[in-house]
């Protein structure tokens, strides 16, 4: 395993000559994505080349999740890519939460063949500082930017209750609430372009924001709708990575539609 800490990529390297390149970008969480389950990364291991990827809350990238910028994605998958001799079309993005949100993103701005995203979103959101109970006083940002310029987002929208909630890890409401009040449609996150397929998990009981229903937008919203799916499975956490049921619908899907692997 190779370890990169630097600014202009920061993550662990699993390399597997010769294979296919599966990039991991986890949520909310600082630093490198949350251990994922051994099935999952026994199986990349095994038939992949894999890059767990840090973007934010670490050395000298972005403090917190706010107006990261899309190019660092760009540059470190360009990185690996490169020095790996990696095609575009052997080129898998994993996205997790916020990190589904980057990935999703990642397609109007990179090339690569497969786009997988538990628990969607089909916005961009407003940034989450270092400490989230000081969103009420901090000045919003957007969560990305692009060449230094903050990509159109929802606005937060919440009330002293809906801090209760969050505090229990309830965040769903205050989502729904700043998409009703603070909707924004340049905020919506556009798939039109992207000739990859994309592959869309999310949950029945999602307490983090509403996956089930902003899926179900993404694939509404979509003019390719060969290229997309969307399962909705009966789970209640949001670490998909993590849980039987999701890895192994994601081993799956890898293994029905990565060339190499068939």
């Amino acid at each position: 395993m190779q370890e990169y800490r630097t600014r202009e990529i920061y993550g662990d390297f699993y390399e597997n000559e010769g294979k296919p390149l599966v990039v991991i970008i986890g949520g909310s969480r600082p630093g490198l994505p949350a251990p994922l389950s051994e099935d999952l990364i026994n199986y990349l291991k095994s038939n992949y080349n894999v890059l767990l990827l840090a973007y934010f809350g670490v050395l000298d990238l972005p403090k917190s999740l706010e107006m990261v910028p899309m190019e660092y994605f760009i540059n470190a998958i360009g990185f690996i890519k490169e020095k790996h001799k990696i095609a575009d079309n052997q080129v898998v993005v994993i996205g997790q939460s916020k990190g589904g949100e980057a990935a999703l993103l990642l397609s109007n701005y990179m090339e690569s063949a497969i786009t997988i995203v538990c628990v969607s979103t089909c916005y961009v959101f407003q940034g989450l500082p270092e400490n989230l109970f000081s969103m009420g006083i901090a000045e919003p940002k957007s969560s990305w930017s692009f060449n230094n310029k903050e990509l159109p987002y929802i606005k937060f929208d919440f009330d002293k209750e809906d801090i209760e909630d969050a505090k229990n890890k309830h965040f769903c409401k205050i989502h729904e609430k700043s998409i009703e009040k603070n909707y924004n449609k340049d905020a919506v996150i556009n798939l039109d372009n992207y000739k990859g397929k994309i592959f869309l998990l999310s949950a029945e009981n999602d307490k983090f924001w509403p996956s089930k229903k902003m899926s179900n937008i993404l694939v509404e919203n979509c003019k390719n709708k060969n290229n997309i799916s969307h399962i909705s499975l009966d789970l209640e956490g949001h670490y998909f990575l993590n849980y039987e049921q999701s890895v192994n619908e994601i081993i799956n899907y890898l293994k029905e539609n990565v060339p190499s692997l068939a």
